[in-house]
């Protein structure tokens, strides 16, 4: 998919997945057991290790709500 919705009650957040396998090219970095739902994947994951401390890692990508979150 190019681009992914991800419902939340203080915004939907949209996952542009393509521009993240153009980042990140290796794709167990996110999913580790192979193409597919991330299985365990929800807010804490987001606001964990997954996106926003991969973002944090990198120093590239939002990291505070708003920019993430859209109403």
């Amino acid at each position: 998919a190019d681009d992914i919705v991800l419902k939340a009650e203080n915004g939907d957040v949209k996952f542009p997945h393509k521009a993240h396998q153009k980042a990140v090219p290796d794709c167990k970095k996110c999913h580790e057991k192979g193409p597919g739902k991330i299985e365990g994947f929800g807010k804490e994951m987001a606001h964990g290790k997954g996106c926003k401390g991969c973002h944090e890692e990198m120093k590239k990508g939002p990291t505070k709500c708003g920019e993430c979150h859209k109403k």
